[in-house]
């Protein structure tokens, strides 16, 4: 029997499908010691994060104990993402460039400007 969790791309299929005004995020959180890809869904000021709970939680919270910022993210309307998962053919990350590993010891926006010097 299939006993996988859905990472959290996948988790977002969910989130998008079942509210309307949702923003889909993937982002660059701080978790363990070091940055990590994660996605998850937004809409007014709360998020929705199915790895961490079933429940939505304030964005503040969130955003603190995952020291995201705006500059770590990619946003994606529930359009652009439903639109993105046909064409692409998985749940992401699309900006491949911008992900660049699954995991970083190093400030994923000091390794991206780092790697634009070059």
């Amino acid at each position: 029997m299939f006993d996988r969790q859905p990472s959290a791309w996948e988790y977002c299929l969910e989130g998008a499908s079942e509210n309307t005004e949702v923003e889909v995020v993937h982002g660059w959180v701080f978790k363990e010691g070091k940055w990590v890809t994660h996605a998850w869904c937004e809409f007014a000021d709360r998020v929705i994060d199915l790895t961490e709970s079933t429940h939505s939680m304030p964005k503040f919270e969130y955003y603190l104990k995952h020291m995201v910022s705006d500059e770590r993210c990619k946003r994606y309307s529930r359009l652009e993402f439903f639109t993105l998962v046909g064409d692409e053919k998985h749940f992401g990350p699309y900006d491949k460039e911008f992900f660049f590993a699954e995991t970083s010891d190093e400030d994923p926006i000091d390794v991206i400007a780092a790697n634009k010097a070059k």
